[in-house]
């Protein structure tokens, strides 16, 4: 009796511990794609393994950073290391730390030895090199994918989506060095077809590199995704993604505080009496009316997992 009693504790005391790490394993899905670059090795001795360890831990543990753009380097000379990490616009902070925390321990098992390496999830990407990588545009190694799904009027549909990606490129290049980001959506005229759009870029791009980058990827269009009803293409400084479903958050944004009226000023006392006309007081001073914008209704639901994917890779050689 009492050996199934403390079993019985037993089975009690780890079941929230194994309903925690399924969660956990369920959480983090295997990752859209990763490349291990060839431009160079190290050892696990190595004062580069080192330096790549503890840079990789400073980006998940830092919780001051709330807008999901981490670079930094680490290290000297030949043992110097550069990683950039990237989250989602609408991610939030602990998703963001958590999904960084995931990427470093996966490309480190994935690419134990390389000195530049790459990883992609949906939350979150992952890149580190020997190099100095901030602030230059790349766009290669790409890859990209596509719903095997087609849309029903193929013309009218990338004519309405190539305005929308270029709507966004715009915006998303005119974001600052903590974000560049946009998103929005759009539907056709005739077939009614509703289609919802994402792209960033690495804030540490300047606005020209931004728009370059993306202008690239959409070009790719007609190639990865043609008569799709889902595609995207990714690259190290910036990607896209559209669906015919919404996948991404928004934000709610809470409409400015309405001005506050101008004080109306009473006319100015009239002098002694003399036999002068008296003037008028002034015309009162009115505020204009500044309607305030509207909110932006916030739509936060389960992300759309779409199956019937297609993953394309298209390497650039270093």
């Amino acid at each position: 009796m009492a050996m199934a009693m403390a079993a019985s504790k037993l089975l009690f005391f780890f079941c929230p511990i194994f309903i925690y790490l399924l969660v956990l394993s369920i959480a983090q899905a295997d990752p859209l794609y990763h490349f291990c670059s060839k431009t160079g090795n190290f050892t696990n001795s190595s004062d580069y393994k080192s330096n790549l360890n503890n840079l990789l831990s400073s980006f998940s543990s830092n919780t001051k950073i709330d807008y999901g753009f981490y670079n930094d380097s680490y290290g000297q000379n030949n043992d110097k290391v550069t990683a950039i990490s990237l989250c989602r616009g609408d991610k939030k902070p602990e998703t963001c730390r958590s999904c960084i925390t995931n990427s470093s321990q996966v490309l480190t098992q994935l690419c134990p030895n390389q000195k530049e390496a790459y990883i992609w999830y949906d939350d979150c990407m992952l890149r580190y090199s020997n190099r100095f990588i901030v602030g230059s545009m790349e766009f290669g190694p790409h890859f990209w994918m596509y719903n095997v799904n087609n849309v029903t009027d193929e013309k009218e549909f990338y004519e309405k989506l190539n305005v929308l990606l270029g709507n966004l490129t715009n915006l998303a290049a005119l974001g600052d060095s903590r974000r560049k980001f946009a998103t929005g959506n759009a539907t056709t005229e005739n077939s009614q077809q509703k289609m919802y759009a994402l792209v960033q870029c690495t804030p540490d791009l300047t606005r020209q590199q931004c728009s370059d980058c993306l202008n690239q990827a959409i070009k790719l269009i007609p190639t990865c995704c043609s008569k799709s009803q889902g595609g995207r293409v990714v690259s190290p400084s910036c990607h896209f993604r559209y669906e015919k479903d919404p996948f991404y958050e928004l934000v709610t944004t809470t409409p400015p505080p309405s001005p506050a009226p101008l004080s109306v000023l009473p006319p100015p006392p009239q002098a002694t009496p003399a036999p002068l006309s008296v003037l008028p007081p002034p015309p009162q001073a009115t505020a204009d009316a500044v309607p305030p914008r509207a909110s932006t209704a916030a739509k936060i639901g389960t992300a759309v997992i779409i199956t019937e994917y297609v993953l394309l890779t298209n390497m650039v050689k270093f």
